[in-house]
């Protein structure tokens, strides 16, 4: 997964040579990560950004605009779009659920798979609202498996080396 996701650019290292595999991932990092993965030509989306966190000539605005307009991420209620913030693993899989959607991918799951995620995982019941569809169609479709055999971990953190494993998912089955 390191090896697929920095041969093809959508992850580096560090200067120091370490990929800092248990580092988390902060939300605008993603972001820039998802541009990556789609290659979409950044320069048109180099405008002020709706978000009031998100820095006029940062590294991550163009690639935060971009997922804004394309309604791959919405931002808190607050208004802000959370830069900064360390990514949780039920917000990966909406961003990517989105994502899908933006690249007109089949989003239809099954219902048995919320049932099965139900009895497996004994943290199913905590995934939020906003990301139940998300976790049910990332499940399915193999983008994200649980942290242990019986918890998702919606919640948590998503370390470096989860988010590389999830890049690789997304090629080795297919999903864009």
């Amino acid at each position: 997964a390191v090896n697929y996701v920095t041969g093809r650019g959508i992850m580096s290292g560090y200067a120091n040579g370490k990929f800092g595999t248990s580092d988390g991932i902060q939300r605008q990092d993603f972001l820039v990560m998802l541009a990556r993965l789609d290659g979409v030509n950044l320069d048109d989306y180099k405008y002020k950004s709706k978000f009031p966190d998100v820095s006029s000539g940062s590294y991550y605005e163009a690639a935060v605009n971009w997922g804004a307009e394309n309604g791959i991420v919405t931002g808190y209620q607050s208004g802000e779009f959370g830069v900064g913030d360390k990514i949780t693993r039920e917000q990966i899989v909406t961003f990517l659920y989105r994502y899908a959607n933006y690249c007109n991918r089949d989003m239809t799951v099954r219902s048995s798979t919320a049932t099965n995620a139900a009895r497996q995982y004994k943290d199913f019941g905590k995934v939020s609202g906003f990301a139940k569809d998300a976790m049910i169609w990332a499940l399915e479709n193999g983008v994200i498996s649980g942290k242990t055999s019986s918890t998702i971990v919606p919640h948590g953190n998503a370390q470096r080396c989860e988010v590389a494993k999830i890049m690789y998912n997304i090629f080795a089955n297919y999903v864009f």
